[in-house]
């Protein structure tokens, strides 16, 4: 079926694909961006023994699993054009459940290793394992005196 302006549905599907893409892409991007300063086991509010900066910047990886999920979407989509069983609409709709569901893999993430530097730290470690492109600074008060 065509509607007035002669677009397809594939083409309109494919339209929301990139677009939603780019949407996911950008809140990777906010999900990616944090900072954290967990004081160091030990410190109090009167005495600071210093503290661990986490600093997490966007990964590459989850940029590529993104757009390469939407890609492969569109691509098995056009070779299934008319298709009697997962058809293009069928797997552009994959396409897009795997950059949504990256998108929410990457904000779990974030929300979960926010909080696990805050534990670590509290618990002795002070280079937690993190996942993505993490990095991480002890950071010692200075004694000037």
């Amino acid at each position: 079926m065509r509607g007035a302006t002669g677009e397809s549905l594939f083409t309109r599907d494919s339209r929301k694909l990139v677009w939603i893409t780019l949407i996911c892409l950008f809140l990777q991007v906010l999900a990616q961006n944090w900072s954290a300063e967990p004081p160091l086991p030990g410190s109090t509010d009167a005495v600071s023994l210093g503290s661990v900066a986490f600093q997490a910047r966007p990964w590459l990886g989850w940029t590529l699993l993104t757009v390469g999920s939407a890609l492969a979407g569109f691509l098995v989509g056009v070779a299934r054009r008319g298709a009697r069983r997962w058809d293009q609409d069928r797997v552009i709709a994959l396409g897009l459940a795997g950059v949504v569901g990256v998108t929410v893999l990457v904000w779990v993430l974030f929300l979960v290793q926010y909080e696990w530097a805050f534990w670590a730290v509290d618990h002795g470690v002070l280079h937690p394992f993190m996942l993505g492109d993490v990095s991480s600074t002890v950071e010692y008060p200075s004694h000037e005196g």
